[in-house]
C-alpha cells in the first residue's frame, strides 16, 4: 500500500472500513438504512401536535425493548447452570461410553 493511500485510509470515517467491495457496499447500505430511518422520524416528528409524542414514545419502547431482551439473555444464561442435560452425557445415547 503506497503512503497516499495509507493517509485516505486514515482519514476516512470509521473504526475498521475496508475498501474492498463488500466493505464499501456494506457501509452504503448502511448509510442508506439510516438515512431512511432519519427521514421516517422526521416524517414522524412533523405531525401536528402529536408527531414529537408519537417519536418520544418510541424511542423509549426501543431502549426498553433492549434493556428488556439484555435481561432476558442474562436469566436464560444462568438458568441452564446447576441442572442436568438432557443431551449427550447422560446415559441415553450411543456415544456415551
Amino acid at each position: 500500500m503506497h503512503a497516499s493511500a495509507r493517509a485516505l485510509a486514515a482519514w476516512l470515517p470509521g473504526h475498521h472500513l475496508a475498501l474492498g467491495g463488500g466493505g464499501l457496499a456494506h457501509w452504503l447500505v448502511r448509510l442508506f438504512i439510516w438515512h431512511e430511518i432519519w427521514r421516517l422520524i422526521r416524517y414522524l416528528w412533523r405531525i401536528p401536535t402529536f408527531g414529537p409524542f408519537i417519536v418520544v414514545a418510541l424511542a423509549l419502547m426501543i431502549v426498553g425493548l433492549v434493556i428488556w431482551r439484555q435481561y432476558r439473555r442474562a436469566t436464560w444464561i444462568g438458568r441452564g447452570r446447576g441442572r442436568g442435560s438432557t443431551g449427550y452425557g447422560t446415559g441415553g445415547g450411543p456415544r456415551d461410553w
